[in-house]
């Protein structure tokens, strides 16, 4: 077993003695293939046959969801009619290691005729791809990690890197923000987390649990059960949290002996509860809620002026999937 995780890590280890090797190489072109990408009016199209369309999948995907438009063209799709998808204001990144591949090479006069700019990414700068192309980023390849020198590693993993570094390049230039990512991703723990703000999750209207001040025992226990969020607020006639009572405060207070008939609800309030506010995002509440030294279960919210708007719960938060 010993042997095999030798083997595992010297494959490692010639990866990133490659990847550390193109970055200390980069080719300079990288800088105006940004350029080229962040000025078009147009989309960015990648293409790609074998391992290399494979990676181009990934970074178009990157791209897109960072807010740059783009689409993968396998470019044997490309030569049954697919390669519709160009237009004269597109940019064509093609990516291939030896620059030799028939399949891609085929596309390229297709390319040109439309108009679109075309870069190509190759380790060889003296193939027929990197002779035809309007600019060409090279993509050097120490070695790769196969034994036998065959199946592409080491360059498909610099192809990728490139590919993210671009579009991570071209996210910072769009001043792409928070905002926009979830825009991009609705769906799944990150768009919610992203997306999700308290007031979404809150239990607020007739789900509100709240009380006044002078309520006895018997109301305060009431709100709670009939609410099921196992606390409510406590406010004044115009809204404002004066107090906040859970389970705990009132399980306490029970231990203490400290009740009795004329014990109110403004007698049993925690009056400085931990609160957030309206507007704020529910994954940051829980986040909040979890870390404290303290955690906390259940927490008023309130708008910028201290009015009682809803009540939220850890379990609240955590089935809505953050």
């Amino acid at each position: 077993m010993s042997d095999i995780l030798e083997k595992v890590k010297k494959a490692l280890d010639t990866e990133i003695e490659a990847i550390a090797h193109f970055r200390q190489n980069l080719d300079p072109n990288v800088e105006k293939a940004v350029e080229m990408i962040f000025s078009s009016k147009g989309k960015t199209i990648i293409t790609g046959v074998g391992k290399s369309g494979d990676v181009g999948k990934k970074i178009a995907s990157t791209l897109s969801s960072t807010g740059t438009p783009s689409y993968f063209l396998h470019p044997s799709d490309a030569a049954h009619g697919d390669a519709g998808i160009i237009a004269p204001n597109d940019v064509v990144v093609a990516i291939g290691k030896s620059g030799e591949s028939e399949e891609l090479l085929n596309l390229l006069p297709t390319i040109k005729s439309i108009g679109a700019k075309l870069i190509g990414l190759t380790a060889n700068p003296q193939s027929r791809l990197a002779l035809d192309c309007d600019l060409v980023v090279l993509t050097p390849v120490l070695k790769e990690a196969c034994p036998l020198e065959l199946a592409p590693t080491s360059s498909t993993t610099i192809a990728l890197m490139l590919g993210d570094a671009i579009a991570m390049a071209l996210m910072e230039l769009r001043n792409f923000q928070k905002e926009d990512f979830a825009l991009y991703h609705p769906a799944g723990r990150l768009g919610k987390r992203l997306s999700l703000k308290v007031d979404d999750v809150m239990r607020k209207g007739e789900a509100l649990a709240k009380i006044h001040p002078d309520a006895n025992l018997d109301e305060v226990l009431s709100e709670i059960t009939t609410k099921l969020v196992g606390a409510t607020g406590v406010v004044n006639p115009e809204g404002d949290l004066l107090g906040f009572i859970t389970d705990f405060d009132i399980r306490k207070l029970l231990k203490e002996g400290k009740f009795d008939k004329s014990t109110k609800a403004k007698d049993m309030m925690n009056p400085k509860p931990i609160v957030f506010e309206s507007g704020i995002m529910a994954y940051d509440v829980l986040q909040s809620m979890e870390r404290r030294e303290k955690p906390i279960s259940v927490a008023p919210i309130l708008s910028k002026d201290g009015k009682l708007l809803g009540i939220v719960s850890i379990h609240d938060l955590l089935q809505k999937g953050l």
